[in-house]
């Protein structure tokens, strides 16, 4: 996973609005952490590590997503039944089989207390598996949407 990392201006804003920049990756922290110790503060990461332990019922932790995805499409046309796997295996190369449980998980909480929320914006509508989810309202198959463009 790519993580996108802070610039020196980034930082300097971060700054000027009073926020914390203990924890956010930086791309290049060699002098600010030359005089770190000198200082007395916290020095500067330049990566993080993110959980995806996320807080959720334990029967979404334990949810197949695979399996889940699948049968939504079992009935379907072959070409999208191979888009949910193409999908389904740049999410596991990623490991993000955690995300899409807990989006699951919000989904289906909204749904369930009829929370509305927005058709879809961004990169994320060029992923057919999460329209199936119901994340967004964009059938990226539909409209030949690149599922690179959300997964670079």
């Amino acid at each position: 996973m790519n993580i996108i990392k802070a610039t020196e201006l980034d930082g300097i804003e971060l700054l000027y609005n009073n926020k914390q920049i203990a924890g956010i990756p930086f791309d290049n922290i060699a002098q600010f952490n030359q005089y770190a110790d000198l200082l007395e503060i916290e020095k500067l990461v330049d990566s993080v590590e993110y959980s995806k332990d996320f807080n959720i019922p334990q029967r979404y932790k334990e949810l197949d997503v695979e399996g889940f995805l699948t049968s939504i499409v079992e009935d379907a046309d072959s070409s999208r039944r191979a888009r949910v796997s193409e999908e389904l295996e740049m999410f596991r190369a990623r490991n993000l089989f955690p995300v899409l449980q807990l989006l699951i998980y919000i989904v289906d909480t909204m749904r369930k207390y009829n929370l509305v929320w927005g058709v879809g914006r961004g990169s994320s509508v060029a992923s057919y598996c999460l329209y199936l989810i119901g994340v967004h309202k964009i059938d990226s198959v539909k409209y030949n949407l690149d599922i690179r463009e959300f997964l670079k």
